[in-house]
């Protein structure tokens, strides 16, 4: 037999996965967004640092005279491993949401 795990709020009853799965997925979602706007960021200031080259030691700390191909490498790395990581709690809530029922052993 299986039995489903649900919460009771007021007089109605909640599945608690689905519940979890959606938290999972709108953080992701969210996540996401914001790491995509991250990386808007850092191309609108690899632009200003282009007008501007004296900008470079202001704005990412690095004493250059001009970006090169590694220093952008560089630059986007994490904004792009953080990107990946949402995707993965996007992906794992989207799994959670849709499983539909937890198979709770019965005692006895």
């Amino acid at each position: 037999m299986h039995r489903v795990v649900i919460a009771t709020v007021g007089k109605k009853h909640i599945h608690l996965l689905k519940v979890v799965g959606a938290f999972l997925i709108f953080g992701g979602a969210f996540g996401i967004l914001d790491s995509i706007a991250w990386m808007f960021r850092i191309i609108k200031q690899i632009e200003a640092v282009n007008v501007n080259p004296e900008l470079a030691l202001a704005i990412f700390k690095l004493p250059v005279k001009a970006l090169t191909g590694d220093t952008l490498l560089g630059l986007f790395m994490l904004p792009v491993a953080v990107l990946m990581l949402w995707f993965v709690v996007f992906c794992i809530g989207t799994m959670v949401y849709r499983t539909g029922e937890v198979i709770i052993p019965k005692k006895g």
